[in-house]
């Protein structure tokens, strides 16, 4: 956790759309929350969103391999936080009306897994002492048509996120529990789109991070 006394010159936010802020206002994006509270102990604080709509850890590796201004963001950060994962599962689901494909979770887990770890050494190699807050993958489909697979999809989640905090552990990356958030509450923090995090789930976002 990083204490009130020490400086922070660089936050920089990487991930999917969850780090984008799909679906709400920029002002209303977690990183510009977490930001904001960043800066009542380091008011010269600047923040670099790079977030992808639709990232996926091979996608963010390759940013980290090959680009060059992602390089030099991830170099000179004093903080990062990430959110990844979730849209290398998302092949799994078809429509409402057809049953997550398990024939495929062996590979998609094992991509998964080589990915992170890639992504680990890449990030490590390019600053060693970083602080990373690495987000666990929350559950959204209690708050949506897909409901009838909640429990299926909870098993391949809770398989994602064994790994995710394996790997954060691997590289002394800390873990931002927002499944333990979520669960239980997403008809509050879910947005319209039964995917994304709606404005109370963006904050309850950046509460966790700043928390942890």
């Amino acid at each position: 956790m990083i204490e009130s006394g020490e400086i922070v010159s660089l936050y920089l936010a990487l991930g999917d759309s969850i780090t984008v802020g799909y679906g709400v206002q920029t002002s209303f994006s977690f990183p510009v929350l977490y930001a904001d509270f960043l800066r009542r102990h380091n008011p010269n604080l600047n923040m670099l969103n790079l977030g992808v709509n639709g990232l996926t850890t091979s996608g963010l590796l390759a940013l980290l391999q090959y680009n060059h201004n992602f390089r030099r963001s991830v170099s000179e950060a004093s903080l990062i936080t990430l959110t990844i994962g979730s849209n290398d599962l998302l092949h799994l689901i078809g429509n409402p009306n057809q049953a997550i494909n398990t024939s495929q979770l062996p590979m998609t887990f094992n991509n998964l897994s080589r990915a992170l770890m890639q992504v680990g050494a890449e990030i490590r190699r390019l600053n060693p002492m970083v602080t990373v807050k690495v987000a666990t993958l929350y559950n959204p489909l209690p708050a949506g048509p897909y409901a009838l697979y909640m429990a299926l999809a909870q098993g391949v989640i809770d398989n994602a996120n064994l790994r995710i905090v394996t790997w954060a552990k691997h590289y002394g990356f800390n873990v931002v529990y927002l499944d333990r958030k979520f669960r239980g509450k997403e008809w509050l923090l879910i947005g319209q789109d039964h995917v994304h995090p709606n404005a109370a789930g963006y904050q309850v976002i950046a509460k966790a991070f700043a928390r942890s």
